[in-house]
């Protein structure tokens, strides 16, 4: 005889508790298991009632399955919280890659490179952003240019 075993972990599949997703398990008469995971509606395309959903809410209850829905709905909330908190933590160390390599950029410069004006080069190593690396940057390009200018 086939037995079938509806998860205690069941829940609310939508608002109006019409569908329920849960886990069924059925071991056949040679003693073989089957799970698998089925989303049972409380009528079947006919209207008529279906069995398995009266067959969930018997085995299982409908308070239990309120609960697991709660939870479950609290629990994908903040796994949404966490994701996003990774999202943004991924794009500021993305940002910051890209800083770093953008004043790496920016010290490979000649006139950058040679300058003497270590406050200006201060600066720049430690700019918060590209605006910044930029203006410092230019700030010692000019500073160069003036300085050879002035030298001819």
């Amino acid at each position: 005889m086939t037995t079938r075993k509806w998860a205690s972990d069941s829940f609310w599949e939508s608002y109006d508790q019409n569908r329920i997703t849960s886990i069924l398990t059925t071991v056949d008469d040679e003693g073989r298991e089957t799970k698998q995971q089925l989303t049972v509606s409380r009528f079947d395309p006919e209207g008529n009632p279906n069995p398995d959903f009266q067959e969930i809410l018997d085995q299982v209850g409908e308070e239990k399955i309120s609960e697991n829905t709660t939870a479950r709905n609290e629990r994908k909330v903040k796994e949404r919280e966490l994701q996003h908190q990774k999202k943004l933590e991924r794009e500021k160390a993305d940002k910051l890659q890209r800083l770093f390599e953008y004043k790496i950029e920016a010290f490979e410069i000649d006139s950058i490179k040679n300058s003497k004006n270590r406050a200006l080069k201060s600066k720049l190593r430690k700019a918060k952003n590209i605006v910044e690396v930029n203006i410092f940057s230019m700030m010692i390009v000019m500073e160069e240019m003036n300085n050879e200018s002035s030298a001819d």
